[in-house]
């Protein structure tokens, strides 16, 4: 009986999903083919001039400056009003200077549409054509084509930001500074989008630490852009994609700040075919990412993408809303989102509960001092790893480690490849001692030990962090798949080699997940050890949820090891 109820209760729970799932119909906007006047070869002698021009333009250096003045001058001929806002902030241990340029070409409404390209660039690049020359030479034609006609229905908002390359500052800045986020109708970011290598154009929603750019505006650029005549029809991500992206919304585009901010907020890049990943990959964040590299018609084939999405914007009266989180199948126009898609994720939680809970019954004896001892084993583990985050910040303090704003040093960056040993060591060291000194304690004052409590306690622990990432942010509970794993690790098991493979599937689930969230493992090879120690030691990684990953970390640490103790 328990168990027809059962399957039915599963039926039943994903015919309601499955019923949950609703058609999407894109925007009715309308754009006039004819309208596109966006050139790949304008914009080639527009990004040639400025990158030759003003070459190291990384932020706080010299031509950074100049290349602002020069772009003042150039809108302002427009007939723009422009404002500069500088700011300073501390890179590498350093204050540095950053200045963004705002040019605004008012619309009938004061509703406002933001267009951003950086005007920074990597230090390991001389030129920086592709990232990020390429998105102001689209940025001045768009403003250029825009303030040639009469006056349109919205007010157009051109940025050129500072401060990109360490964590969007600048569009940060901006956000932060604007008077009225009503206003804003949609962000478009453009990053990217020149190099000849590109066959087509992709669309970033992530946020920056929260959020995800809503599905209509993207419709829109590929509907606007199929309306234009435009070749190269800008590529949702897939259903992986869009969950691994919200998962942990760490974005490494302008449109960051904006989507974090609830602005419906998009990004544009360029596209390659496999074949091309090396010639692409060398060319990035690098003295070869030059004006020789990009392409006319790749340049074109991007500015006319946005020119027609802008279009599509501007032939809108009402903007759609759009729920959070939400998850959509491009194949079949279909949209999972609100409680149902909550739900599911919810259900990744509910199995440790569940299992804290049959193991809390399989329990004979349940004295509070065999409670205690379990709280303590865990407080043993779990401190060591909150000391040994604590000891990073120290590290900034006096100077063992860089102070960042944000984000620490952009890849290829020496700073990343170039591990300060001292500050590595003592971390290791510091941190070996610490749990050394945990399991001592535990031994000490943990006794009598109870491997059952202790799971107990675990499993709960597992549960209430899952659950707490899950009302920030609830695609981040897929973080904890690689605890599936080693909770599968139990001495009563009739093959040791099964808890063999169950943790060394634990361990490759975490590397995957910390490869695929854009920390390049395979070409930063064990460097990413030490971009994990200044993610935490400058605050990208904060304290509070520091503390929530210690405290899952530390969960499945002790499972895997009084398993295989009690293995032994």
């Amino acid at each position: 009986m328990k168990l027809l109820f059962r399957n039915l209760f599963a039926v039943l729970t994903i015919m309601i999903l499955f019923s949950a799932c609703e058609d999407v119909t894109p925007p009715s906007s309308h754009v006039d083919g004819d309208a596109i006047q966006f050139s790949g070869e304008v914009a080639l002698d527009i990004e040639t001039d400025f990158v030759k021009r003003f070459p190291n333009r990384s932020s706080g250096m010299p031509n950074n400056r100049r290349a602002v003045d020069w772009l003042f001058t150039k809108f302002r001929s427009m007939g723009m009003y422009c404002q500069t806002d500088s700011w300073n902030i501390i890179n590498y241990n350093r204050h540095v200077n950053l200045i963004n340029l705002i040019c605004i070409l008012p619309g009938q409404s004061q509703q406002e549409i933001i267009i951003v390209a950086h005007h920074d660039q990597s230090p390991a690049t001389i030129q920086g054509a592709d990232n990020d020359g390429s998105g102001i030479a689209i940025l001045l034609q768009l403003a250029k084509i825009f303030s040639r006609e009469s006056s349109q229905k919205y007010t157009l908002v051109f940025v050129a930001s500072d401060g990109e390359e360490y964590g969007m500052l600048g569009t940060k800045r901006f956000m932060e500074r604007h008077p009225n986020h009503r206003n804003i109708i949609a962000g478009i970011s453009l990053d990217n989008l020149g190099k000849r290598y590109y066959d087509g154009i992709r669309m970033s929603a992530i946020g920056q630490f929260e959020g995800y750019g809503p599905l209509w505006l993207q419709q829109l650029a590929q509907e606007s852009s199929k309306q234009g005549g435009v070749e190269w029809i800008p590529a949702m991500k897939s259903v992986i994609e869009q969950i691994l992206d919200q998962a942990v919304p760490v974005s490494f585009m302008d449109q960051g700040p904006m989507v974090s901010a609830g602005i419906p907020a998009v990004g544009f890049a360029g596209t390659y075919p496999a074949e091309y990943s090396d010639a692409v990959w060398d060319t990035y964040h690098s003295e070869r990412d030059s004006v020789i590299y990009q392409s006319a018609h790749s340049l074109e084939q991007s500015g006319r993408v946005v020119e027609a999405t802008i279009r599509g914007l501007m032939s809108l009266d009402e903007f759609p809303k759009q729920d959070l989180p939400y998850v959509y199948s491009e194949s079949d126009s279909k949209i999972l989102q609100g409680w149902p898609l909550k739900l599911i994720l919810l259900c990744a939680i509910l199995p440790f509960f569940v299992i804290a809970g049959i193991r809390f019954r399989r329990i004979k004896e349940r004295t509070t001092q065999l409670w205690k001892n379990a709280c303590l084993s865990f407080l043993a583990m779990w401190i060591p790893l909150i000391a040994s985050i604590m000891e990073l910040y120290l590290f900034v303090k006096i100077g063992l480690m860089d102070e960042y704003h944000l984000y620490p040093a952009t890849s290829k960056d020496p700073a990343i490849y170039s591990p300060k040993w001292m500050a590595v060591i003592l971390f290791l060291v510091t941190l070996a001692a610490l749990i050394w000194l945990g399991n001592r304690f535990a031994r000490k004052f943990a006794n009598p030990f109870s491997e059952n409590h202790l799971s107990v306690v675990s499993f709960l622990v597992i549960g209430i962090g899952s659950f707490a990432i899950f009302l920030k942010n609830p695609f981040s509970v897929i973080l904890i798949l690689p605890l599936y794993f080693w909770g599968l690790i139990h001495h009563r098991s009739s093959s040791r080699w099964m808890n063999v493979v169950w943790f060394l599937l634990g361990g490759v689930m975490i590397y995957g997940l910390i490869g695929y969230f854009g920390f390049v493992i395979m070409q930063n090879d064990f460097a990413i050890l030490w971009y994990l120690m200044m993610m935490f030691s400058c605050g990208m990684i904060g304290f509070p949820t520091a503390v929530i990953i210690t405290g899952l970390l530390a969960s499945g640490i002790l499972l895997v090891k009084e398993e295989v103790r009690s293995v032994k």
